[in-house]
């Protein structure tokens, strides 16, 4: 999207794309770290036993912590989880013998302004940091609830991530298994 749409020059641009990736990385790796941490934590308090919502209260920490301060590139990551998790749910929402609601298309009342004009370009108003934080850790919650308990439900692409990142990081001989080839 950096390449398309924005008008800096390609230096900048290319520079822009390698930080979003750093930082992306770094705040991935910083999530993974503390929710296995937490997982930890949680099990020896419960005397060794994993409980059902660890992984929320895992997940929903995490979030908060790692990607609950607005930044455009946690913007991204948490509108992506959000997405995953909102379409995991779908499967669930009706029975396989009912039909989904329909709802009927009604044509605009009143025109729309042209493409041009200030009322059909906004300049959008970012979300308050308090709602942004409560939403990064319930997205954050609510995926690695479904990862560990309704995995079938994560969308596939998503799915061999957190395989990756979760499951086959659990076993490694060197650091080159830990950090690139991890299975």
């Amino acid at each position: 999207m950096t390449l398309l749409f924005s008008h800096k020059s390609w230096p900048a641009k290319i520079k822009g794309i390698f930080t979003a990736t750093r930082t992306h990385a770094t705040n991935l790796a910083k999530f993974v770290t503390i929710y296995k941490l937490l997982l930890l934590l949680q099990k020896k308090l419960n005397g060794g036993k994993e409980r059902d919502l660890d992984t929320f209260v895992a997940g929903g920490l995490g979030g908060w912590w790692v990607f609950g301060e607005r930044t455009p590139i946690n913007e991204q990551i948490v509108l992506y989880v959000m997405s995953r998790v909102l379409l995991s749910l779908l499967p669930r929402l009706y029975s396989h013998t009912s039909q989904p609601p329909r709802t009927p298309i009604q044509p605009l009342s009143h025109p729309l302004p042209p493409l041009t004009s200030p009322q059909a370009n906004p300049k959008p108003i970012p979300p308050a940091q308090m709602p942004f934080a409560v939403v990064a850790a319930l997205s954050w919650a609510g995926v690695m609830y479904m990862f560990r308990h309704r995995g079938e439900r994560i969308q596939p692409g998503m799915g061999n991530s957190m395989r990756y990142l979760y499951h086959d990081s659990e076993a490694w001989t060197s650091l080159k298994t830990l950090l690139w080839h991890n299975k």
